[in-house]
Formats: structure tokens, sequence, C-alpha cells
């Protein structure tokens, strides 16, 4: 299984990830939206990968998202797809199956949903823990990761999973705009924070459901 392991990681490195990590799905208690939930089943092992954001951009996220972030954000989602195809392609060229996903893509809009939670597998595969702000938290970069997953039935050693680690800050809670972020992160409000996604998409005429405030000040370590 390491051998796998060291495989994936190396076919990664073209597209310079810069988090990696692997789980099995049944940890993944959630079910998988408009595709076969026996998928768990069939592919019980998920690769999560991330791009960490760039520092300067995310700099520039001062009051709400801007033509900048929209574009660097749209990158990443692009770099990240194009690796899950790639490592999807490598793994079956080994006689396994896989199975990539879009980075970001909803496919239930009414309840914000996509065919799987990167940030549950993020979570199952050790990267780190789900945080005030709803958002997937790398012990070192905090929340200013992109993810997709690619999940497969090619044997894997899994990685343990971390425990909530957000301590006493509120940082995310402080700066969220909708007021939408809580002290107990189940009581994270959802509704809120979309009205205001769309409020950004409407009023900075971005064409996309983002924000990115609650990202900024999620540094982690780095």
């Amino acid at each position: 299984m390491k051998d796998n392991n060291r495989l994936i990681e190396d076919w990664l490195k073209e597209f310079h990830i810069d988090i990696l990590g692997f789980g099995h799905m049944s940890l993944y208690d959630i079910d998988l939206v408009q595709i076969d939930n026996n998928l768990k089943e069939r592919l019980p092992y998920a690769i999560s990968f991330g791009l960490v954001l760039s520092k300067a951009v995310m700099a520039t996220v001062i009051d709400g998202p801007n033509l900048l972030y929209l574009h660097h954000y749209r990158q990443l989602n692009y770099r990240l797809d194009m690796a899950a195809y790639i490592l999807s392609k490598k793994i079956e060229e080994m006689g396994f199956n896989a199975l990539p996903f879009a980075a970001s893509q909803l496919v239930d809009w009414k309840n914000q949903k996509a065919h799987i939670s990167h940030k549950k597998i993020g979570v199952i595969s050790g990267i780190g823990w789900i945080g005030r702000n709803n958002l997937l938290i790398h012990p070192i970069f905090g929340a200013q990761v992109r993810y997709n997953t690619v999940l497969t039935d090619m044997p894997l050693q899994v990685n343990e999973t971390k425990a909530f680690s957000c301590g006493a800050c509120n940082a995310c809670v402080n700066v969220c705009p909708a007021g939408s972020i809580k002290e107990d992160p189940s009581s994270f409000d959802h509704i809120g924070c979309y009205d205001m996604l769309t409020h950004f998409k409407n009023k900075r005429n971005l064409g996309h459901h983002i924000c990115g405030l609650c990202i900024r000040v999620c540094k982690g370590k780095r």
C-alpha cells in the first residue's frame, strides 16, 4: 500500500500539489449527491489534495471578493480538475478504477451541495478539521487551500483523522459580514452565508458565489 501512496505523490508533483491525504470511505458518513451512493463501497479509498492560495492575492480581499481573487480561485480549480483527471487516468493504467470529481461544482443549488464534500474528504484523510467558518482547516495553511478528490479501489495506506483545533481563535467570527459564523461550529448559518455570497455576486458583478473574508483571516501558522 505504501508504494501506491508514493506513486500518487509522485504523479501529483507535476501539478505542484501542496496538500495530500488518504482516507477510507467507511468514515464518510454522509451520502453522495445525485450519483450512486454505492460508489463509497466500490471505490473505498479517497485521495484528497489541495493547492494553497496566494498570500498576496488573499491580502487584496479587504471588504469582500474582487475580480483578482475570482480569477485566482478559478485558476486553482482548473488546475485541481486537471490533476484529478490525470491522476485517475494513471490509476486506471495500473489496472484499478478511479473517479475524478470537480473542484467546484454544485449539483444541488437549493441545499448548496456538490456530488461529494471535499472538506469532509479532507477530514477523513487526516488533512485537518472543520472550523468555525465551516471550512476545512489545515494546521499550517488554515482555510487558505482549494481542494479536490479522487475515489479509487487502488489499495492505499490511510491517514489518521485530526481533532478540532481552532482553540480560542475567533478571527473568522469577527470578520464575517453576514454574522453567519458562531462560536459553536455546529451553529454556522448556511443560509445567511449564501445570501451574502449572492449579494457580493450581484453587487460586484462577479458571476460567482464567493466571499473570501473568513479565508483571508484563517492563515494557520504560515
